[in-house]
């Protein structure tokens, strides 16, 4: 045979490969040259602060039990560079969150489309909005801003300095939390299960205790970053002073332990509460579930790091103001003591939509592949359900769901939750056209598949 033949038949089938990784670097092995870097900042607000994450709002009963942080960390692959990062408020905009991208973007080379940033959505930050009737605080949104910008520049700046990083990643669980949408005996669907005495019987829907760990190591074999997600309400109890709630104290004791930056992704947890349990039981389970997959986690290869952020279109629902008060009434005057506070609460967010009925509202959706891990933003309140769903459908094995990414349209539940109703899926909290939820499902699949089809 022809030696010059011979060789580029040897030759051929291992570029083949390359050609669809995204142009990752390589090094003489021809391994990919990941690297990356973390950072967590302080977000510098008062204590004294009311709370938000309720229907009215709170005053702090005491300190703060922690520091509300962004949390956040940049993996490049030479070519390549994306921006995963949390923030420990209740809720995100992309009103505040697409000014940051533009500047991330100008200022660190970081390209818009490649920055996904989500809200921890602990229910023991500062108010923010419209919920209460109070107008945006600038100064908090400023605060915000701030410590995003400066956790960025500082893992930016420790990425130009360091040295390539080794991955490792295990799926690990946590069983924190259940389905709170719990149906009684005369078919009502309750906030939670606030008594057996009500005829609780039965939960209307699953609960995923899925915990994906991914570890960034530096050549002596130290953290420079850990990243986990999990899907469940980030509320503490006794929930009544400012905090980064359970996922937040857990995250900053690991660092403690392991070192390095953890970074916090929530999931779709629309549907998942933590009841009974106090917040010192959260915090021990939810870091027992990162320290076991932590500690067998396997060094992995990232061949491909690749971003897709979509403009995604909703249609904000249409509702009966009558028919919505009743129904909040009705709940309300049963079930809680001292209803009228909470029935104002829903008519405030009602009050805010109303306006906005039947209108076409632009919203993002996103997918970060990490080789063959996906992480994939959804701007709200996604039910477990359509949350396993995407996992069910995607074409990747490990494919995980960022709630509250980029934007916040409310809760997102699926077809039948809102045939059974329940708070959750009221307007004012569900504020989106029935069929959202799948809609955002299947728009998902679509860019997943398309980048399945690329490798």
């Amino acid at each position: 045979m022809n030696m010059k033949l011979f060789k580029q038949l040897i030759v051929f089938p291992l570029i083949i490969p390359l050609i669809f990784l995204g142009g990752c670097s390589t090094n003489k092995e021809g391994k990919s040259q990941i690297k990356a870097a973390a950072a967590a900042v302080k977000i510098e607000v008062s204590d004294t602060l009311p709370l938000g994450g309720g229907i009215t709002p709170r005053n702090p009963r005491g300190p703060a039990d922690g520091p509300l942080r962004v949390q956040v960390i940049i993996i490049t692959d030479g070519k390549n560079k994306v921006c995963l990062g949390s923030c420990d408020v209740t809720v995100l905009r992309r009103t505040i969150l697409d000014e940051i991208g533009n500047e991330v973007e100008a200022k660190y080379n970081i390209p818009f489309n490649n920055f996904m940033f989500a809200a921890t959505h602990n229910h023991t930050a500062p108010l923010q909005d419209w919920s209460f009737k109070t107008p945006v605080d600038s100064i908090l949104n400023s605060a915000i801003k701030k410590a995003i910008m400066e956790a960025v520049g500082l893992a930016n700046e420790k990425l130009i300095s360091s040295g390539a990083t080794d991955f490792y990643f295990a799926l690990g669980y946590a069983t924190i939390g259940q389905n709170s949408r719990v149906v009684i005996d005369d078919s009502t669907i309750l906030w939670v299960p606030l008594s057996n005495e009500y005829g609780y019987n039965r939960l209307t829907g699953p609960y995923d205790p899925q915990l994906p760990v991914l570890a960034f190591k530096d050549s002596q074999g130290n953290p420079e970053a850990i990243v986990f997600n999990h899907s469940t309400h980030n509320i503490n109890n006794p929930n009544n002073v400012h905090s980064p709630s359970f996922y937040g104290t857990a995250s900053q004791e690991i660092e403690k332990e392991l070192g390095g930056t953890v970074v916090f992704l929530p999931g779709a947890f629309g549907s998942t509460h933590v009841f009974s349990d106090p917040t010192k039981e959260r915090v021990f389970r939810i870091k027992e579930g990162i320290e076991k997959a932590y500690a067998k986690s396997e060094k992995r290869i990232i061949k491909r790091l690749v971003s897709v952020k979509k403009e995604f279109e909703f249609e904000v629902r249409t509702f009966d103001e009558d028919q919505e008060q009743k129904k909040v009434a009705n709940y309300c005057n049963r079930f809680f003591s001292d209803p009228e506070p909470v029935i104002q609460g829903f008519k405030n967010r009602r009050d805010h939509v109303a306006p906005f009925q039947g209108k076409i509202q632009k919203t993002w959706i996103q997918v970060i592949l990490a080789g063959d891990i996906a992480f994939v933003g959804v701007p709200g309140e996604l039910f477990a359900e359509l949350g396993m769903e995407i996992k069910r459908r995607s074409p990747f094995r490990y494919t995980y769901v960022v709630g509250i990414a980029n934007d916040y349209i409310g809760y997102l539940p699926d077809d039948e939750a809102f045939n059974l109703g329940g708070y959750q899926t009221w307007a004012g909290r569900a504020y989106s056209k029935r069929g959202t939820g799948e809609a955002i499902v299947n728009e998902v699949i679509s860019i997943l598949n398309d980048l399945y089809k690329d490798l």
